[in-house]
């Protein structure tokens, strides 16, 4: 009798174990990713493609991590100049490299929600905070050092941003730190933006004038993969 009571517990344990929901290794994770941008409406008239890098943590607001809140970060670079110029007074014998940069720096939070857990776990998030537009200029020396000893900032907006991204985790790795591979895309709503182009810094150049801004609504895909790695 007492070995049929313990093999009938064992059996209703197993059970009621099985019919708990599954949860994610881990209520907080990192993820960097590498990502690539394609602009939309008259930001894609006036901009090109973006590429740049991202990262972000994620943290679970309830037992089974379904509910987590994510912070966003994001760097992306539209547009890249190189022009050589002699430094005045030297005759042409010293000659200089002047680079522009035009970036894009997003910092966004919000709730994200995860479909099934799994080997293939499924999710989508809304967000909102805010990104930097910013277009510099730099002069350093022909001899391809790096080190420029002048810089100027040509443009810098911070304005809102809000939108959303949705993507899938694919478990690769099921160690003390589960690895899971990110593939996914972000969208961002930007209202009204000062921005350079390489067009108007080229006409700044050509000109000899501080550049002309445009301006206007900004938005954005940015399409990304990378890994995400349950740290605790």
């Amino acid at each position: 009798m007492t070995l049929a009571a313990a093999w009938a517990a064992t059996l209703f344990g197993s059970i009621e174990a099985s019919a708990q929901p599954t949860a994610p290794s881990g209520r907080g994770s990192i993820g960097v990713h590498a990502q690539v941008s394609e602009p939309s409406g008259d930001f894609a008239r006036n901009t090109n493609n973006g590429w740049g890098i991202g990262a972000y943590v994620l943290g679970g607001l309830d037992q089974n991590s379904i509910i987590n809140l994510r912070g966003d970060f994001s760097f992306v670079n539209y547009a890249n100049s190189r022009r050589r110029i002699p430094l005045s007074g030297t005759g042409g014998l010293i000659q200089l490299d002047l680079r522009t940069s035009s970036n894009i720096f997003s910092v966004v939070a919000g709730p994200q929600l995860l479909g099934p857990t799994g080997t293939f776990t499924p999710y989508a998030t809304a967000l909102g905070g805010f990104t930097v537009f910013a277009t510099q200029s730099t002069i350093e020396g022909s001899d391809n050092t790096n080190t420029p000893f002048a810089s100027t900032t040509n443009s810098s907006d911070a304005v809102w941003a809000y939108g959303g991204a949705a993507g899938a985790y694919i478990r690769v790795y099921n160690g003390r730190n589960p690895v899971r591979l990110d593939l996914g895309a972000r969208f961002l709503r930007h209202d009204d933006v000062r921005y350079l182009n390489d067009q108007r810094v080229k006409e700044a150049f050509e000109n000899d004038r501080p550049a002309i801004h445009l301006r206007g609504r900004a938005d954005f895909v940015t399409y990304y993969l990378g890994v995400n790695i349950i740290a605790f």
